[in-house]
């Protein structure tokens, strides 16, 4: 896991460390530039020195200088000063004669060059000057070279790096202990955020204060307020859910036990404990019913499930198939059940089981609600690139306002007369959100009851 600190501290410090070497070689180069630069002016004066005391005499170059002159020239007290004359012709005048020559192949008169060179192991710097012999008997040029260790040099450098890189390395570590200590401060604000959120019990839901927040970490803020009120909302929904169920189960479970014991009692008297037994029968329907709706809701609830495997299912042929097998029950309320399909093509992306189960509880709950000798329609039409599925009754119906109502789980609009758990509509809506389609409860076209439509999205063609 990546540290937030040390992501930060990394992007801020790294540079720090190629601007020290920047800094550290461009103080190098100083140094050795004006230190060498320095030395090399001195080494020329006093070669311009020297060359002031060249004369010729009959044609021969001479140095005109005391020895004790001399003796100053050659003394310094952290080096050796080297020097050399040289003729017209190249011959030794005087100096030191294993002071190596020049490189440069035509000297010019009055010009003078730096150059460096070995003497006995050690490297030295050389400053030659080319003295103009014109108007005397010499004629040509005298070679004026005077030279030195580069100790006193590399000297200079090193006391000019550490004088230039200490205070830099000073300056490198104050400013990293300031983006340290930047750092920490930044993100002192997620540090309260996250305390915030570990001393809160797993029941706390409020949401959390955006306003101390930074702004950069407000929007996540707000998203985790979002979260958590969504997750408060579908808790609630869960408990009420919990709640609900229990009720409902409660019920038949209590019927059923008061009807075993009523049947107990009613040994002597046979139609008693027949009719008990009906009622436990009935009651055992009710419940296995009940639980079988329940096990729905718990396989379709996105909270719950993976995404669904859609597969193309031919939707006239299966909703065809479900009419068929309840026109048993429909014939038990004499109900006229019918099927209508305009086309053939009715093939559509979902999941056979759970549309099989929105079929039924449509048909189940038309047959339910709708009277004896009355009238329930499936049908199926194509709608532009959709097809709708409706199944339409002439039963009581339900009234505008409590239209957006019977959707919620276990919710039954009262003085109908018919047992149920409230939970088949419910189950439909679920099932169409999951497949993408829309779901609408209009005016049945017999003036009374309902028309349950459903819409799904983009039918597919048969290859």
């Amino acid at each position: 896991m990546i540290s937030l600190r040390r992501k930060l501290l990394f992007k801020l410090l790294a540079p720090l460390l190629p601007l020290l070497l920047i800094g550290v070689a461009a103080a190098f180069y100083m140094a050795n530039h004006y230190a060498s630069l320095a030395y090399d002016r001195s080494l020329f004066r006093a070669a311009l020195a020297l060359a002031d005391q060249v004369e010729v005499v009959a044609g021969d170059v001479t140095v005109d200088l005391p020895q004790a002159a001399f003796d100053m020239l050659e003394y310094d007290k952290d080096d050796w000063i080297y020097y050399k004359v040289s003729g017209s012709h190249g011959e030794f005048v005087t100096g030191y004669p294993e002071l190596p020559i020049p490189p440069i192949v035509k000297p010019v008169a009055g010009q003078h060059y730096y150059y460096t060179a070995q003497l006995d192991g050690k490297e030295i710097s050389v400053a030659v000057f080319y003295l103009s012999l014109k108007g005397t008997s010499a004629n040509g040029v005298a070679v004026i070279q005077v030279a030195e260790t580069t100790s006193k040099r590399q000297s200079m450098v090193n006391e000019i790096m550490i004088g230039m890189v200490l205070p830099q390395l000073l300056m490198v570590v104050i400013a990293a202990m300031m983006v340290w200590r930047g750092v920490g401060r930044g993100l002192a604000p997620l540090d309260s955020l996250r305390e915030e959120i570990t001393s809160r019990s797993d029941r706390d839901l409020a949401p959390l204060n955006v306003a101390d927040s930074p702004k950069e970490v407000q929007p996540m803020v707000e998203a985790m307020n979002d979260l958590m009120s969504r997750l408060e909302h579908t808790l609630k929904q869960q408990q009420r859910f919990v709640a609900d169920a229990s009720h409902q189960l409660r019920t038949p479970l209590a019927g059923l036990k008061t009807q075993a014991e009523i049947a107990l009692r009613e040994q002597q008297d046979p139609e008693q404990v027949r009719h008990a037994l009906q009622h436990i029968l009935t009651s055992s329907d009710n419940l296995s019913h009940l639980i079988a709706q329940l096990l729905t809701l718990a396989r379709i609830d996105p909270k719950a499930t993976v995404s669904l495997q859609m597969d193309p299912i031919d939707l006239e042929q299966l909703t065809r198939e479900i009419t068929a097998s309840w026109v048993p029950n429909a014939l038990a309320k004499r109900i006229d059940l019918g099927f209508e399909a305009q086309e053939e093509n009715y093939l559509i992306a979902g999941d056979a089981i759970l549309l099989r189960e929105l079929i039924i509880n449509l048909i189940d709950n038309a047959i339910r609600y709708t009277p004896m000798d009355g009238l329930v329609t499936i049908s199926l039409q194509a709608v532009d690139s959709e097809v709708e599925l409706c199944v339409e009754d002439n039963g009581p119906g339900i009234p505008p306002e409590k239209r957006e109502r019977v959707f919620e789980r276990f919710y039954r609009i009262l003085g109908t007369g018919e047992d149920g758990c409230g939970l088949g509509l419910a189950i439909v809506r679920e099932i169409a959100a999951r497949h993408g389609a829309t779901m609408q409860i209009k005016d049945s076209r017999h003036g009374t009851g309902v028309r349950m439509c459903i819409r799904f999205p983009a039918r597919i063609e048969f290859a």
